[in-house]
């Protein structure tokens, strides 16, 4: 388990307001949460591109006692919503950009995302065949 806000007393609801109320302050233009038998979500789009991460759900079946589930649960929210803040402070500052920052969250036509995309088999081995830029010697 994380060590980051093992131990939380914030509510789900809270961290899913005080993201919200973060995603306005940041301009995002529209976003929205999501609940399905694989976990949470979270989607919004930004200069006309959407963009979805997924909190995955903790599996009930690994915790003897509700409440550490809920534990559980509150502290991955918790973690996501500071996650979410350094992304944006970073992008604030001009550390990054939005793009290099989220290029992995943002959704395709067919519904999946960049990240779930160059995962598949087929994209794996094409980036090991090709012949990859050498680091720092370049």
């Amino acid at each position: 388990m994380a060590k980051y806000a093992k131990e939380t007393t914030v509510p789900v609801s809270r961290s899913k307001i005080q993201i919200q109320d973060m995603l306005i302050k940041y301009g995002i233009e529209e976003f929205f949460f999501g609940t399905s038998p694989r976990g949470d979500g979270i989607g919004f789009k930004y200069e006309g591109r959407v963009y979805k991460h997924n909190i995955p759900t903790p599996d009930p079946n690994k915790y003897q006692y509700e409440t550490h589930y809920n534990q559980a649960v509150r502290q991955r929210w918790r973690i996501f919503y500071m996650s979410l803040k350094m992304k944006l402070e970073e992008i604030q500052s001009g550390i990054v950009s939005f793009e290099d920052q989220f290029l992995s969250m943002m959704a395709l036509p067919d519904g999946s995302t960049v990240g779930e995309f160059m995962k598949l088999p087929e994209n794996i081995e094409m980036i090991k065949a090709a012949e990859m830029p050498k680091l720092l010697t370049g």
